[in-house]
C-alpha cells in the first residue's frame, strides 16, 4: 500500500507520535497486543483493542477485524488499529515509514529492512545497524533527539546521571507481586495520600491493597482485571496537574512526536521524487 506508515504500539508516547503522523496527512496502521497495558489510558489510542475505538484529542482510531479491513479502512483515510504484535503484514503492506513505539528496550524483531526508513523510541536500538533512526526518550536536554549513529540513553547512563539521580519516581505504583489487579478508582479521580486505589490478587492467592503515595490525580491505570507481572507498572498519580489533563497529550509524548515527523520529513526530502507523502 501506497503512502502508509506502520507504528508498532499503540501507548502513550506512541500515541502522541501517531496522533502527530495522522494530523500530518500520513497513512497510519497501528499495530497492537490482544491486550495493552498502558496505564494513561484516556490518551492512548491502545484502547481501540478494548473499545473497538478509542479517540485521543478530536482524532479517532478505528479497530480492525483482520487485514483486509484494515485495508478498506486506510483507504478510507481512517485511523486503523490490527492485533499484530508480530508485524507479520508489514511484508505484504510494504510501508514507506515503521515506527517501533513498544518502548520494551529491546529490537522486537524491529529490523531496518521492514520498510524504507526505520525509526524507533528509546533504548534498545543502535541508529544505523537495527534501524535508520533512533529518538531519545529520556527526559533531559536531549528529549526528542534524532541519532542516526549509535543508542540513545540507556539504564545504566540513566542512573548515572543527573537527571537520572534527581528524577522523582514516587507517583509511579508497581505490582509487588503478578496477579490480577482489581482497580477502585477510575482515571482522572483525585485520590488522598494512603488511599486505596486497588488490590492485587496474586498468584499465591493473597490480596493486596495498592495505596497512594501522594495525594494528587489519578492520571492513568491499569484495566480491572489486568494480569501484571512483579514490578510492572500499574497506575500513576500527578500531585500537581489538572483533571482535564488526563485526556490531552503530554509534553513529552509531543516533543517525540514532533521529532519522529522531522524524521520523516528530512528523510522524505531527500527521496528522489518529491511527491505529497500523505492519505490523499
Amino acid at each position: 500500500m501506497k503512502h502508509l506508515v506502520i507504528v508498532r504500539g499503540g501507548g502513550e508516547l506512541a500515541s502522541g507520535v501517531i496522533h502527530a503522523l495522522y494530523r500530518a496527512g500520513f497513512r497510519v496502521l497501528v499495530l497492537e497486543k490482544k491486550e495493552p497495558s498502558a496505564t494513561r489510558r484516556r490518551v492512548s489510542f491502545s484502547e481501540a483493542m478494548y473499545r473497538g475505538e478509542a479517540k485521543v484529542e478530536r482524532v479517532i482510531c478505528y479497530k480492525a477485524k483482520n487485514l483486509a479491513e484494515a485495508k478498506e479502512r486506510l483507504k478510507k483515510g481512517e485511523l486503523v488499529m490490527l492485533e499484530d504484535p508480530e508485524a507479520r503484514c508489514v511484508k505484504e503492506l510494504k510501508p514507506q515509514v515503521l515506527v517501533d513505539a513498544i518502548l520494551s528496550h529491546t529490537t522486537n524483531g524491529t529490523t531496518k529492512d521492514m520498510a524504507e526508513h526505520t525509526i524507533a523510541l528509546g533504548p534498545g536500538f543502535c541508529a544505523g545497524r537495527d534501524v535508520d533512526v533512533v529518538v531519545e526518550t529520556m527526559r533531559g536536554y536531549n528529549l526528542g533527539r534524532l541519532i542516526y549513529e549509535g543508542y540513545s540513553a540507556r539504564r545504566q547512563d540513566i542512573d548515572s546521571s543527573t537527571v537520572g539521580a534527581s528524577g522523582n519516581i514516587e507517583h509511579l505504583l508497581f505490582a509487588p507481586a503478578a496477579g490480577i489487579v482489581d482497580a477502585l478508582f477510575t482515571i482522572s479521580m483525585m485520590v488522598k495520600k494512603g488511599e486505596t486505589i486497588a488490590t492485587l490478587r496474586t498468584d499465591a492467592g493473597e490480596t493486596i491493597e495498592i495505596k497512594a503515595p501522594l495525594a494528587g490525580v489519578l492520571r492513568g491505570s491499569l484495566h480491572r482485571g489486568s494480569r501484571v507481572k512483579e514490578g510492572q507498572k500499574i497506575a500513576d498519580i500527578n500531585p500537581t496537574m489538572g483533571q482535564e489533563e488526563c485526556y490531552t497529550i503530554s509534553d513529552k509524548a509531543r516533543c517525540v512526536a514532533g521529532s519522529v515527523l522531522m524524521a520523516v520529513m528530512v528523510w522524505h526530502s531527500k527521496r528522489p521524487k518529491h511527491r505529497f507523502f500523505g492519505r490523499g
